[in-house]
């Protein structure tokens, strides 16, 4: 099996082509997709192995979960969960798994995830929500390095680095939806402004104008186009933004709730209660990585 010496670098030594009959394997350096197409990996099911590298488990089937889900599901979303280096663990053996498993380098993981943040956590399974559209890039990427296109290292390793960065943001609480992105310029427009602005004072009146639209043209294209009214938008770009800053430990919950464009505290537990049916401070000390 060609690219064996990348499988053995980021699975383990021990592992053989034997124990990938059933799995079609797409690999580029330090990157690499398992897909269980026959059956069961025969590696995944040793009792408490480990890996040099990172395991990412991304789950996309509704015949129940090889991890029973810990947190909220979203639509659009998929489970994921993580695996640090050297971390005991094993997998079921489910003959026909509905679930993909990616593995990264760590060094190359760990270098990438220091673009974000100072520190590097130890995940032992920790679960995340990743965008239904990151399984269309994983595709992409299987489909490309399954071909021997001329110059293909050229954009495998642009599909790796953007895979990995996609998994460390969707980890970080920094989840996003392309199908939700419009094709409309002046509507896209205006959800960009609304993803650097969302702290700041906007109405749809405001936006409505800086689209040249009148407000109940602007809500009816919107809500087509975007698949939410622009208020609900607004409120639910605050509080993905929120979520990130919880996860982390450098601000007060008041201070997010400012930073985020809510007026108040209060308003601010209230909606997010509403949203996510725990306080943010609840939030805080179940989720923060």
């Amino acid at each position: 099996m060609k690219n064996m010496e990348v499988i053995k670098k980021l699975v383990g030594d021990s592992i053989t082509e034997s124990n990938l009959k059933n799995v079609d394997c797409y690999v580029y350096e330090n990157f690499a997709l398992f897909i269980q197409s026959m059956g069961f990996c025969e590696f995944a099911v040793k009792e408490q192995h480990v890996h040099p590298s990172y395991m990412i488990i991304i789950e996309f089937g509704s015949d129940g979960f090889l991890i029973p889900p810990r947190i909220e599901l979203k639509k659009n979303y998929y489970l994921a969960s993580i695996v640090s280096p050297n971390i005991p663990h094993e997998d079921k053996a489910v003959e026909f798994p509905n679930y993909y498993t990616i593995m990264i380098d760590k060094e190359y993981f760990e270098s990438q995830f220091l673009l974000y943040q100072n520190e590097i956590p130890r995940y032992a399974g920790q679960q995340f929500l990743i965008c239904h559209d990151f399984l269309k890039m994983l595709h992409l990427y299987a489909f490309e390095s399954s071909k021997n296109m001329k110059n293909g290292e050229i954009t495998l390793e642009c599909q790796t680095k953007l895979l990995t960065h996609w998994i460390i943001r969707s980890l970080l609480g920094e989840n996003y939806d392309t199908r939700s992105i419009s094709t409309n310029e002046r509507i896209g427009r205006i959800q960009t402004y609304i993803e650097l602005h969302c702290g700041e004072n906007l109405s749809v009146s405001d936006f409505a104008k800086s689209a040249n639209m009148s407000v109940s043209n602007f809500n009816r294209l919107f809500t087509k186009e975007v698949g939410m009214s622009p208020k609900n938008y607004l409120t639910d770009v605050r509080l993905n933004k929120s979520v990130k800053l919880l996860r982390r430990n450098d601000l007060s919950v008041s201070e997010i709730a400012e930073q985020c464009g809510f007026y108040s505290l209060s308003h601010f537990s209230a909606v997010f209660k509403k949203a996510y049916e725990i306080s943010p401070t609840e939030y805080r000390e179940k989720y923060q990585v």
